[in-house]
C-alpha cells in the first residue's frame, strides 16, 4: 500500500547516508554484471581506501527462478564465476522473492538493456526494475529507516535515460521527490564477458551522484572494491556517456 505523499516527505526531511561499512546491498539483477558485483562486495572483508572492517550484507535479486536455483547449488552458467567463488560469498544472499529487499539499505541495478528490432536500447526490464524498488520505497518498512533512498544504475543506457526514465517512474511509485528524499547515481557496467584477465576489480570505475554529497558516496562505495581506481564524474548524463563513447 502506498504511503501518503505528504507523510513520507515529512518522515523523510532529517536523512543520513547508509553506512558504507555495516550496510545491506540489494544488487537488482544477476547477469554477468550483476553477479560478480555482488560477490565482490559480499566477499571483500576490508575496504580498499580506509583498510576498515567491512561487515556487508548482500542480497542478489534475480525474477529468473532457474537462474536464482542454478546460482544457489554453485551454478553459474554465464561461466563468470566459478563454483568456489560463489560458495565463498557467505555474506551473499540471492533470491527471486522481492520480499527479501524490504531489508536492504539501497539498490544497485544491474538489468539488462539489450537492442531491440529498431537498434534501440529496449528498457522494459530497467522500467520493471525501477517500478518495483519505487513500490519497495513506499512501503512501511522503509518508512521506519532514517536512511536516504539511494538507487544506482550500472545498466547501458543513453544519456538522460536515468534521470529522464528511471527517476520520474520510482517517484511516481514511491511518492518520493528526486534529491529531496530521493537520490540517485549512476555507474556504468564495465565488464567484457568471458575475459577472464580484466575482471571488476581490475577496471577503473566511472561513478556519479544526483548531487555532490551523493556521488561522492557513490565513489567511496565502489572505490572500497575496485581495486583499479575510481572517477568522479562531473554528473550522471556525463557518465552515462562515457558508457556509450566506450
Amino acid at each position: 500500500m502506498l504511503i501518503g505523499i505528504k507523510t513520507f516527505m515529512e518522515f523523510k526531511e532529517n536523512l543520513s547516508l547508509p553506512n558504507l561499512s555495516d550496510c545491506t546491498i540489494a544488487v537488482v539483477g544477476l547477469g554477468y554484471v550483476g553477479l560478480p558485483l555482488a560477490v565482490t562486495f559480499s566477499t571483500t572483508s576490508n575496504c580498499l581506501r580506509t583498510g576498515l572492517k567491512l561487515k556487508r550484507k548482500v542480497i542478489g535479486f534475480d525474477i529468473d527462478t532457474e537462474r536464482v536455483n542454478s546460482l544457489n547449488k554453485g551454478i553459474d552458467k554465464t561461466n563468470e564465476l566459478k563454483s568456489n567463488e560463489l560458495q565463498n560469498a557467505s555474506n551473499l544472499v540471492i533470491t527471486s522473492d522481492i520480499e527479501d529487499l524490504y531489508c536492504v539499505d539501497f539498490f544497485i541495478v544491474t538489468v539488462p538493456t539489450p537492442i531491440d528490432e529498431a537498434k534501440s536500447p529496449d528498457l522494459t526490464s530497467l522500467k520493471s526494475a525501477s517500478k518495483m524498488i519505487g513500490n519497495i520505497l513506499s512501503s512501511k518498512s522503509y518508512l521506519k529507516k532514517n536512511t536516504a533512498p539511494i538507487v544506482i544504475y550500472e545498466s547501458t543506457v543513453y544519456p538522460g535515460a536515468t534521470e529522464e526514465i528511471c527517476i520520474p517512474i520510482i517517484e511516481k511509485n514511491s511518492g518520493l521527490i528526486y534529491n529531496k528524499n530521493l537520490f540517485c547515481g549512476y555507474s556504468p557496467e564495465r565488464i567484457n564477458p568471458g575475459d577472464k584477465s580484466h575482471r571488476l576489480t581490475d577496471i577503473k570505475k566511472v561513478t556519479s551522484g544526483s548531487n555532490h554529497k551523493i556521488a561522492e558516496w557513490i565513489d567511496n562505495l565502489y572505490g572500497s572494491i575496485i581495486k583499479a581506481g575510481t572517477y568522479i564524474a562531473s554528473s550522471i548524463r556525463v557518465a552515462e556517456a562515457a558508457k556509450v563513447i566506450e
